[in-house]
């Protein structure tokens, strides 16, 4: 026998499409996948030749007959599997090669379908339909029979489903065209099992160690529990019999398959990856403790504390030392911006925040905790005998080959301390190209519109927004094009966030008498071109600024209000003049970090009426936005299942006007400041 075979890119979605395989029957050319090949090539050995294109009808009537010598046409893909049985013993196969072909057919699937030829097929001239008795309706046809969907919905929810490659029920969760109920009762009438939600699924750590984790993702089936002697599952295709049969061999269990919709087993599959991640963190950090925990027993009393800090101090390869280390090794690799280390009655937690988000990573218990909050002490060189005030200071610890600065600030609460650690950017975080501003998320007209503002030789310019919204990084981007051999740039900072080559870079020291309104003075008398002050946060501070910018300085800093217009009110409120601000200021840059969606799977999709009056009121572009493809949240691997990877800036850029100068000097109100921005082509920043 010889036989040549072309490969049809997904032949297991035959059985579901009668039409189609009615079609492949009669086709001169037949399709089956290359794993279907490899197992024939196994079987066949020397048999199988390149030669023969067949029908699939001949096809299996010459592989079947030549097992069992009994013509038999498959009607069902999955028939195979039973061919396979049937016809080991015939072809005297022992029990591990008949192992190693049905292998050949189950694995690697999806990267066969990827790398194999598609035959493209004859088409077939539509006829009416006649209609089908109920009885005989397909489980999506029925949606429509009861009224539960329209056919315009289904038809659409159909074809999105094909374009995305997801189960038809993720489109109708998504189009909320049908309630967990309704989806519940369509995937029983289509499957034949029952269906489990997202909440009915617990992740047990048991559970977790089941099955590899591509196995969970690729074949999308969740282990459930046990069941008696059988084990539970689900699984968005609960057809797929391939799946059933090996996850049963690995587990050595039989199995009861329920099934769960897409959009439950995506819920699961991010609570499953964070879990598991969770777990090994768990793992570590418990063996550490439990170290420093029989390390501590010997440190009972006060004295003894000291004596424990002693030896922190001489050596910081002990088991505090690397506690405190993974806690803010485990932070930077999770592009956290701050560490929160928080008491509670009996213990303390530690939680980081990443993209603008708090999130528990651990508990500390209470037996340790004074050693950990010791040590982050001993690395700032605080008071560590000083538990009833606050206390301000700054580490430094490379990792990774890069240095990292730290700023630490310790808060007396409830009897204990609070500890907030702020991870300050590196100087490789600031984006530039030679003398050009690189400000990520800022489109180019407002990056032209920064440009212009500091080309003036004086003036006030300031970034605004609340804490952790990316000023400071801001105002470093501007110095770094700003800064060459021509100009001395000078900066105030408490502390220096980010060291940069060829500035002067000096820090408040209030121990030492060195404040912003002192050091600033002394900076006057040092021939500075560009001044930047970490925050005017005082009048003092702001009457230098005012000086300095009036006497031909150009200064850069930071203020902490809502918007760009109310920037203005803030410094009259601070006692500033308004015809003063109205003279020195050049402009305000009010910005807020807005989370970016992860590159690697986020997912196109046409925006409804409703989203779309969220982004603007004006009727055109309304109806534009319901005609464009936007981007939204999914999940993967790269993300942790969040959806975002790292962030970006939104921004009000408000050049200070001839027209905006006349309203500060009149003392208008920010109102009418913001309303002027506008019309001279100011975009704000959407006020939910």
């Amino acid at each position: 026998m010889s036989i040549v075979i072309y490969t049809y890119h997904n032949p297991y979605s035959l059985k579901e499409n009668q039409e189609l395989w009615n079609e492949i029957v009669n086709c001169p050319y037949f399709c089956v996948s290359q794993t279907l090949v490899n197992g024939l090539k196994t079987l066949y050995g020397k048999d199988f030749q390149i030669g023969r294109v067949t029908t699939v009808k001949n096809l299996t009537d010459a592989v079947y007959k030549y097992w069992t010598g009994t013509a038999c046409a498959v009607k069902q893909h999955t028939d195979i599997d039973n061919i396979i049985s049937t016809a080991s013993e015939r072809c005297g196969l022992n029990a591990n090669e008949v192992e190693n072909i049905r292998k050949s057919f189950l694995f690697n699937r999806d990267e066969v379908f990827n790398s194999i030829t598609t035959v493209t097929l004859p088409k077939v001239e539509e006829q009416p339909a006649e209609p089908k008795p109920a009885e005989e309706l397909s489980a999506e046809e029925i949606l429509v029979s009861i009224g539960w969907l329209t056919r315009e919905q289904l038809n659409e929810c159909t074809t999105l489903a094909k374009e995305r490659n997801v189960p038809l029920d993720m489109i109708l969760t998504e189009k909320e065209y049908l309630p967990f109920d309704r989806i519940a009762s369509y995937l029983k009438k289509k499957y034949g099992c029952d269906v489990v939600s997202k909440a009915q699924i617990k992740v047990d750590k048991s559970m977790l160690k089941m099955l590899p984790d591509d196995i969970v993702e690729k074949k999308q089936i969740v282990v459930m529990s046990m069941e008696g002697s059988k084990l539970g599952v689900a699984m968005v295709n609960p057809n797929d019999k391939f799946t059933i049969r090996e996850v049963s061999l690995s587990t050595g269990r039989a199995l009861n398959v329920y099934c769960i919709p897409y959009a439950e087993y995506d819920k699961y599959l991010k609570e499953y990856f964070i879990q598991k991640k969770s777990d090994q963190t768990v793992k570590e950090t418990e063996r550490i403790i439990q170290s420093i925990e029989e390390e501590s027993s010997q440190f009972a009393n006060e004295e003894s504390l000291w004596a424990q800090v002693e030896k922190e101090l001489q050596d910081a390869s002990g088991n505090v030392a690397k506690f405190v280390y993974k806690i803010i090794t485990d932070a930077i690799d999770a592009k956290a911006s701050d560490i929160h280390i928080e008491p509670r009655i009996g213990y303390y937690v530690v939680r980081t925040r990443s993209d603008g988000i708090l999130k528990k990573v651990l508990d500390i218990p209470g037996s340790i905790e004074q050693a950990v909050i010791t040590r982050f002490k001993v690395l700032a060189r605080m008071n560590i005998a000083e538990h009833r005030r606050p206390q301000d200071g700054t580490f430094s610890i490379k990792y990774n080959d890069r240095m990292y600065d730290f700023r630490i600030n310790t808060l007396p609460v409830s009897g204990k301390e609070k500890v907030v650690i702020r991870i300050l950017a590196p100087a490789v975080s600031l984006k530039a190209s030679g003398n050009k501003m690189v400000i990520p998320g800022a489109e180019e007209s407002d990056v032209q519109k920064i440009h212009d503002m500091v080309q003036c030789p004086n003036g006030i310019i300031l970034t605004s927004g609340p804490t952790g919204s990316g000023k400071t990084t801001t105002l470093y981007t501007i110095l770094k094009s700003l800064n060459n051999e021509d100009v001395n740039i000078t900066t105030i900072e408490d502390p220096i966030e980010i060291k940069l080559e060829g500035i002067n870079q000096s820090q408040v020291n209030p121990k030492a008498d060195i404040t912003f309104a002192s050091c600033m003075r002394a900076i006057l008398r040092q021939d500075p071109d560009i001044i930047l002050i970490g925050e005017i946060r005082d009048f003092e501070t702001l009457e230098v600024a005012i000086s300095a910018a009036l006497t031909g300085h150009l200064v850069l800093s930071t203020v902490h209000t809502n918007s760009a217009a109310a920037t203005v009110t803030r410094l009259i409120e601070m006692g500033a003049k308004d015809y003063l601000v109205s003279s020195t200021l050049t402009g305000v840059i009010a910005q807020r970090l807005v989370r970016r969606l992860c590159d690697k799977c986020k997912e196109e999709y046409i925006p409804t009426e409703e989203e779309v009056k969220h982004i603007t009121t004006n009727p055109e572009l309304q109806q534009k936005l319901m005609k464009t493809k936007l981007y939204r949240k999914k999940g993967c691997k790269e993300c942790g299942y969040l959806g975002f990877t790292g962030r970006l800036g939104i921004y009000e850029i408000m050049p200070i006007t001839r027209e905006i100068k006349k309203l500060i000097a009149q003392g208008a109100h920010d109102i009418e400041i913001e309303e002027a921005a506008v019309a001279a082509g100011m975009k704000k920043i959407k006020k939910m």
